[in-house]
């Protein structure tokens, strides 16, 4: 059984199936993107890198998304 902590560290760095940890999976792919700017195409493609479905994202996930991305590149 994991603990707490274990588990928020695992959500952080997209190992879980939660909005967060999908949301931070994705995040974490498209930190290594060489360019500032991030494509539909691109987004997509890192979506299913990563096992997650592009067309599930909200405008909130994006949003999400958008400030995760701020705080790891």
């Amino acid at each position: 059984m994991f603990k707490d902590w274990q588990l928020a560290a695992m959500e952080e760095y997209g190992q879980t199936d939660t909005d967060t940890g999908l949301i931070n999976r994705v995040a974490r792919r498209l930190a290594d993107s060489p360019g500032d700017v991030i494509d539909t195409g691109e987004f997509r493609a890192a979506c299913l890198s990563v096992g997650v479905d592009p067309d599930s994202f909200t405008q909130s996930d994006l949003d999400r998304l958008q400030r995760k991305l701020d705080r790891i590149t």
